[in-house]
């Protein structure tokens, strides 16, 4: 089982989108150094009566915060394909015939799983322990004060990778529609965990840590004042006064009842761990494969030589509607009219409901369909690269239908936005263009879907100035066409990269 476990974290670690991500992790935990001279703020607490981030001990604290908030959103997205990249190499067929193995296999890939969290983790420790040292130079504090907020996050870390392994085994093939299904229904378990964190199934479940961070948070207020934090925002523009106080992390102060509660949290992940194995071989199998052609009856004739493909009759417009056959008829019929009636409710939606859920709301739902925006054409990829410039030509068809339909979108509140129309639209045109440059790097949408569901979390958590809708904003215009414009380079990078390993 160890061999297999190592084996699978391997596989998927050898993939360019895991450093990638690897990458992002460390920035991300870079970014998130918290910081009192900053017009956007990583995280405030209570500013009127403390001083904010004047010592290293928040560091680790708002690093452990930010991971343990954006656990449930890049959590699932990054783990959720261990079973599927088994079945791309063949390996499924033994999986379903050999049943003393499945146990094995099952607790291999949640090993796996794990391993990947938890270097996504190591990742953040290292970063922050690097930034306090340039932040804070001089000014050491215990191990045990740096690490324990780490620590309590383990726990989250075990059970969503087993609900991503239980999330496969129902599921036969992975569709990035799944993670988004998922992400909806972890943005309402994670909304009724922060406002009843002490609710004993809320503790059992913990889909974050948070509230672990957040007692040590309590605990040193307490400390430092007498009264726990009135006040915590991540991510805000506060600009007030601030107050005299210095608020001094302890670190997390270990009970029994904590330990009992992240040990019942570990044996439920490793119960579903269980159930998602044995539930494998009841899985959705994939389509049976068709037989094989009888042999053509025609007489043998000599060999033809061989000629390319003439490009004769070339017509956009049939490329352009075929590309849209083919972008909407592989999703199901109940999806696309789904979509079409939230798109519809959301044109007789009042304003303020429509700016602020109908929008994010309706492109979270779009998520199946960009993400699949980039990816090896579905039934194309034997006969594609045969055609004279058919690759180019198809992935720019690919872009115009992915840009008019993004357009077609984001048409309920381009009616309504006067002078914000410009940037309305380079933020849809900046959507689909993204997720086609992303993906074609790629080869997958799991990247975009999380960075896009990253980005409404915050849209719908009331981060300020993200999009206007009343008043054209220049700055949010420029940063849309330079999205647009190094979405634009991605593809090309992904295509001189296709071109290179053919000629080759």
């Amino acid at each position: 089982m160890l061999t297999m476990m190592v084996t699978s974290f391997k596989e998927r670690a050898r993939r360019s989108s895991f450093w990638l991500l690897m990458g992002v992790v460390v920035g991300l935990a870079v970014l998130a150094t918290p910081r009192s001279d900053t017009a956007m703020k990583v995280m405030v607490l209570a500013p009127k009566i403390y001083q904010q981030a004047d010592n290293p001990t928040w560091l680790p604290v708002c690093a452990a915060s930010i991971f343990g908030t954006f656990l449930p959103l890049f959590g699932f997205g990054v783990v959720a394909n261990a079973l599927q990249t088994d079945r791309e190499q063949g390996l499924w067929p033994w999986v379903e015939t050999t049943r003393f193995a499945r146990l094995r296999y099952g607790f291999a890939h949640f090993g796996a799983n794990c391993l990947i969290l938890l270097t996504m983790l190591l990742l953040t420790i290292l970063a922050t322990g690097a930034m306090m040292v340039l932040r804070f130079p001089g000014q050491g504090i215990p191990a045990a004060t740096f690490v324990s907020p780490f620590l309590v996050l383990i726990p989250s870390i075990i059970l969503l990778a087993a609900l991503a392994l239980l999330g496969e085994s129902v599921t036969a093939k992975r569709h990035n529609g799944l993670i988004a299904v998922y992400m909806f229904s972890l943005f309402y378990v994670f909304a009724l965990q922060l406002t009843d964190p002490t609710n004993f199934w809320n503790l059992l479940l913990n889909l974050s840590g948070n509230n672990y961070v957040q007692d040590v948070i309590d605990q040193s207020s307490i400390q430092a004042t007498g009264h726990p934090i009135t006040s915590m925002q991540l991510l805000s523009n506060y600009r007030g006064p601030q107050g005299t106080h210095t608020l001094v992390m302890t670190g997390v102060h270990w009970t029994r009842a904590m330990l009992l509660m992240m040990l019942g949290e570990i044996m439920v992940a490793l119960a579903i761990t269980g159930v998602a194995a044995l539930l494998m071989h009841r899985a959705r199998r994939w389509r049976k494969v068709r037989p094989e052609p009888t042999a053509a009856t025609t007489p043998k004739t000599a060999p033809v030589p061989y000629s390319p493909v003439a490009e004769t009759h070339f017509s956009w417009l049939a490329v352009l509607r075929g590309e849209a056959r083919c972008q909407w008829q592989d999703r199901s019929r109940l999806y696309r009219w789904a979509l079409l009636a939230g798109w519809l409710v959301i044109w007789i939606m009042p304003e303020t409901a429509r700016q602020q859920a109908g929008l994010p709301i309706l492109w979270l739902f779009s998520l199946p369909w960009l993400s699949d925006l980039g990816t090896a054409p579905k039934r194309w990829t034997a006969w594609l690269p045969t055609m004279p410039h058919a690759p180019q030509r198809q992935k720019f068809a690919e872009l115009i239908v992915g840009a008019a339909t993004a357009v077609l979108l984001m048409l309920p509140f381009l009616v309504h936005a006067g002078a914000a129309v410009p940037q309305l639209l380079l933020f849809a045109l900046a959507n689909a263009v993204f997720a086609q440059g992303l993906a074609s790097l790629l080869n997958n949408g799991r990247l975009f879907t999380m960075l896009l569901a990253m980005f409404w979390f915050l849209y719908l958590n009331g981060i300020p100035g993200m999009i206007s809708f009343n008043r054209f904003s220049l700055a949010e215009s420029a940063v849309y066409l330079l999205v647009i414009a190094g979405s634009l380079g991605l593809t090309f990078a992904a295509e001189y990269r296709r071109q290179l390993s053919a000629a080759n």
